[in-house]
């Protein structure tokens, strides 16, 4: 167990937008120190090392290598905002290091990666954190505090989306340096449903005495990153006649062991607005995010 009364010695492995974003909130935390930053483009890495000794910090270790922190007593955690569908890996050998894990989302990308994750924590006694920034929002926090004081009455139905035109950044991944592009273009399904899904749980008590036992997800065909590119890129040779795994809308529902209900929307090659659709319904009322409102029983 790390002592609570010293700083905590982290290791940062991916340094892109999200890496870059979680390393300077950890470099405004008078508690934790970061020894080491690790990403496979020398430029991020090397930015983050300038960023780290310009908060005043010792100049930490830079690597390509992320496995060189394993074999560093002093490090106590490795963090790893990395693409998707290196996590696994990375923590998993943080673990049978002696070290605490915590990956971005998403996680894993199969069940039996799921597995491999919990079974090595309880094999090593290392935990493994799943890192979601939006079950800390201020409404998410707001509608579980509501939740536990029952303002809602009985919970029945919950929904929640990734609804987020994403297709500039997925057609220009590898322009870009970005990891969706590889996804989108063999994977089809629920890739990211941690930010909405994430309060959801919260609220329902999964794994706190209620869990999730069924699913249906479907997707609906492909057609909007296709048609960005020829209208926004037509000279990116790499994706001309292109077939996209990744339907346009995917719909998922979940059914839990105390009889609820979750909707869950991923829409990302499409035109439209931003919104995770966070939504609450119960006995007494409901939230919705979509138009911030609180609808109670009797109350008008």
């Amino acid at each position: 167990m790390i002592d609570s009364t010293k700083k905590i010695n982290v290791a940062v492995v991916g340094l892109g937008g999200r890496g870059a974003g979680l390393l300077g909130l950890l470099l405004e935390m008078e508690d934790v120190n970061v020894l080491g930053v690790c990403d496979l483009y020398e430029d991020r890495m090397q930015n983050a090392a300038d960023k780290v000794v310009a908060a005043g910090q010792p100049a930490p270790l830079a690597t390509q290598d992320y496995r060189e922190f394993l074999t560093m007593p002093e490090i106590d955690a490795i963090i790893t905002p990395s693409s998707w569908t290196s996590h696994v890996q990375v923590c998993l050998d943080t673990m049978n290091a002696g070290k605490y894990a915590a990956t971005e989302v998403g996680g894993a990308c199969s069940i039996d990666q799921c597995w491999e994750l919990v079974r090595t924590s309880e094999r090593t006694g290392m935990p493994c954190m799943l890192l979601e920034n939006c079950c800390y929002g201020r409404e998410e926090m707001a509608v579980l505090k509501m939740v536990r004081e029952g303002v809602f009455g009985e919970l029945v139905h919950a929904e929640g989306g990734y609804r987020h035109d994403l297709r500039d950044e997925v057609c220009l991944g590898h322009k870009k340096r970005h990891y969706r592009l590889d996804n989108y273009l063999n994977r089809n399904g629920e890739v990211y449903p941690t930010h909405e899904l994430g309060p959801i749980t919260k609220n329902l008590n999964i794994n706190r005495g209620n869990r999730m036992l069924t699913l249906v997800s479907v997707a609906s065909k492909s057609c909007g990153l296709k048609a960005w590119h020829a209208k926004n890129d037509p000279d990116n040779e790499e994706l001309q006649g292109v077939d996209f795994a990744m339907g346009d809308v995917v719909i998922t529902t979940i059914k839990c062991a105390h009889g609820e209900t979750i909707h869950l929307v991923l829409d990302t090659t499409l035109p439209r607005y931003y919104s995770r659709n966070f939504t609450v319904r119960g006995t007494k009322g409901m939230f919705r995010e979509e138009n911030r409102s609180v609808f109670l029983d009797g109350v008008h």
